[in-house]
């Protein structure tokens, strides 16, 4: 929702007025047109944008040469959206008045865009730019006009290359003479949505307005057949209150967090929208729970909610819409992260100038198995008012951003563009025509489903093998070994994690998409899309880097890709003895000997594979009291450590251990008691071992304190 600017209510809420202005009124008949010119300037003033319609349209049957109503009731067709009629009365005005009301040619000019009339529009811009040259505020116009004249540039190209898909009004079991809004696809047969259930005019007085007034709520559709059948109230998931503006959803990937929009005017009667949050505990829904501030803030509308995951840590992220300050223009989307360690969230951050305009960005869609960002814009180039654009990426670092392309936009406005789980459907809402409503044709957003006429379902499968590595990492002679038919005697890798990776055609940087965890057959699956190029690495410290490629360039068809065995080189988290390196007595000292062996094994481990963490143990033998032991094996681990910074290992990568004479691998004596110098002599020693791998510093500085 815009606020409450994009949810127009099909209802009168009459103000009080003179005489009659706590009364239910049954008709306007016998009311004066200076009393209709006042209940229409109470009602504009209000924002009841369809109420001051009403009275001005009958205030213009009684005086039609008023250009001063005419001029309020084209600005408020256009408001609503009701684009034909506010084309209509801008052109009268363009011809009787273009003196008084100069900026009626340019709303004239955008509302020919937005019904279609692209050269009739940019010619329409252009007098609009002569006209108004000279004027104090000639620059701001001059920039609007420069980018309504791209955008319908851009139309006109965007129409020349349809896309092949086939987008259909839903039935009026979903869609009624309201807006609907905010379509959830939960699976391929169900639908939540949010509707405002009235099926005509209904005139309040203030005295029942708050108890009688009609909002909206969640609502479930089913797919029988073909067709999908609304209309039924949510009731599984405890989100509708009566009486409270209810809707913008979003269902977690696993189903066991719904957010939603609650709507509440603020004490100077302004619409502040909030998000809420229900949980599945047990299999039943908690109690809806208002999202902390930051998240909402009482003086500014959150609303619009969409679930993603980061790419390295796999946290929530929480996308959403407001109006907030430190924004890029009016409605921005807005981000936050979830720390399910320390149960909050990250302070919200902008997405930043790439999908926030000066305009408004609205109804996000985070499409998880492609990691795209799916919004509707103003700001951008497109073919009328509000288009659906594209973005890859996550947070505040996006590439690729585009326009979806025509039908899926329209010359109109087009949003809540959502994707279902398989790819091959999903839904938008729209105002173009063929709409439900019965009063205007472009005035109310329907909900329309639309479906790929062609579209193609790549997989790729394939199975993965364990080969160990020698004790420090490094590959073995494999010059007879049969990688393309594995001996019986190897089992498949269980429980082994491979994630999938796709370039950003923009960056060429290689970006996580998916995981999928193998099971006892050793085997993992993807859903692949066309013209793209993947990696597939294995995820986890105790696998070295061992990367596939693959592209799906030049498929025209769906299939399954059965990839060759997969070798995977594996090391265990078990410490690692690093033989040969020694030190002198009571010394921390590393001799050459011993760098010259850190230089063949654990520092060839460590190149080859940037993402491990290590930890480097120290052990003495018994010799010596217990504080001086602790105190001698920090120090030849820290030596060590310090050795391998200077060979260029990252400080944070390394982690340096002493364990002084607790850890024995041998007997320090003989059963006799006597000395055993054979065995404290392995006592002695320096290990290593994997405990981990790096996580990304970017996730790190979300919660940093102050971010």
């Amino acid at each position: 929702m815009k606020g409450i600017k994009l949810n127009i209510l099909f209802f009168l809420l009459i103000l009080s007025f003179g005489s009659i202005g706590y009364a239910q009124l049954n008709s306007l008949e016998g009311l004066s047109p200076g009393q209709l010119k006042k209940f229409g300037k109470n009602a504009e003033r209000a924002n009841d944008f369809q109420s001051a319609i009403v009275f001005f349209e009958r205030y213009c049957e009684m005086k039609p040469n008023n250009q001063e109503i005419n001029y309020d009731l084209a600005n408020l067709h256009r408001q609503v959206r009701n684009y034909e009629k506010a084309k209509n009365l801008y052109f009268r005005i363009v011809k009787e008045s273009d003196a008084k009301y100069p900026l009626a040619r340019f709303y004239y000019a955008q509302m020919l865009k937005s019904t279609g009339d692209y050269d009739q529009a940019i010619e329409e811009f252009n007098k609009f730019k002569r006209a108004y040259k000279g004027n104090q505020d000639s620059k701001y116009w001059n920039t609007m006009v420069r980018s309504e004249v791209n955008g319908c540039d851009s139309a006109k190209i965007i129409l020349q290359k349809p896309l092949n898909v086939t987008v259909e009004n839903l039935n009026s079991t979903i869609n009624g003479p309201h807006i609907e809004l905010s379509p959830i696809p939960v699976n391929d047969t169900t639908l939540i949505y949010a509707s405002l259930k009235v099926d005509s005019l209904v005139f309040f007085t203030r005295e029942n307005a708050d108890t009688a007034m009609p909002t909206r709520q969640f609502y479930v559709a089913k797919k029988e057949g073909m067709d999908w059948l609304g209309g039924k109230s949510l009731t599984s998931i405890p989100a509708n209150i009566r009486g409270v503006e209810t809707g913008n959803g979003a269902l977690s990937r696993d189903g066991k967090k719904f957010y939603f929009t609650r709507c509440f005017k603020n004490w100077q009667g302004k619409m502040i929208c909030s998000i809420y949050l229900t949980e599945k505990v047990g299999g039943t829904w908690t109690k809806p729970e208002k999202l902390p501030a930051p998240i909402n803030d009482p003086n500014y509308t959150t609303t619009q909610p969409t679930l993603g995951r980061t790419a390295q840590t796999n946290s929530e992220v929480l996308y959403f819409v407001s109006d907030r300050p430190e924004g890029k223009g009016g409605l921005d989307i807005w981000y936050t992260v979830w720390n399910l360690k320390k149960k909050l969230y990250s302070k919200p951050k902008n997405l930043g100038s790439k999908i926030n305009t000066p305009g408004d960005e609205m109804t996000p869609f985070y499409y998880l198995p492609t990691r795209t960002l799916y919004f509707s814009s103003n700001g951008m180039a497109g073919l009328g008012g509000l288009d659906i654009y594209s973005a890859f990426g996550e947070k505040n670092k996006w590439s690729s951003i585009k326009n979806l392309g025509y039908p899926l936009n329209s010359s109109y406005d087009d949003l809540y563009f959502t994707v279902s789980s398989t790819g091959e459907f999903g839904f938008l809402v729209s105002n173009r025509p063929a709409s439900a409503a019965a009063d205007a044709l472009t005035c109310c957003d329907d909900i329309f489903s639309y479906r790929w006429n062609e579209f193609l379902r790549i997989e790729v499968t394939g199975t993965i093998y364990p080969f160990e590595k020698d004790k420090y990492g490094r590959n073995r002679d494999l010059s007879n070994f049969d990688f393309m038919n594995p001996d019986k005697s190897i089992k498949p890798l269980n429980h082994a994690i491979v994630a999938l990776y796709m370039q950003d055609k923009e960056t060429k940087e290689y970006v996580l998409m998916d995981r999928d965890t193998t099971g006892t057959d050793g085997t993992f699956l993807f859903n692949l899309i066309p013209n793209q190029e993947y990696e597939f690495r294995m995820e986890g410290f105790q696998y070295f880097d061992s990367k596939e490629y693959l592209s799906t360039d030049n498929f025209d068809f769906s299939d399954t890709i059965k990839l060759p065995p997969t070798w995977v080189n594996v090391l265990t988290d078990k410490p690692v003895v690093l033989e040969n390196v020694y030190y002198d007595f009571n010394s921390a000292e590393l001799s050459q000997k011993s760098k010259n062996v850190l230089d063949t094994t654990i520092f060839v481990m460590l190149k080859e594979a940037p993402e491990f963490i290590a930890e480097i143990g120290s052990h003495t033998d018994s010799i010596g009291g217990i504080e001086f032991n602790n105190t001698l094996s920090q120090q030849r681990a820290t030596n060590v450590v310090n050795y391998l910074i200077s060979k260029g290992i990252p400080a944070k990568r390394l982690i340096a251990k002493g364990y002084g004479s607790g850890t024995p691998v041998a007997p320090n004596t003989n059963p006799d008691g006597t000395d055993n110098p054979a065995g404290r002599e392995k006592n002695r020693r320096t290990e290593f071992r994997i405990v981990g791998t790096i996580g990304t510093q970017a996730e790190e500085e979300d919660f940093e304190e102050g971010k």
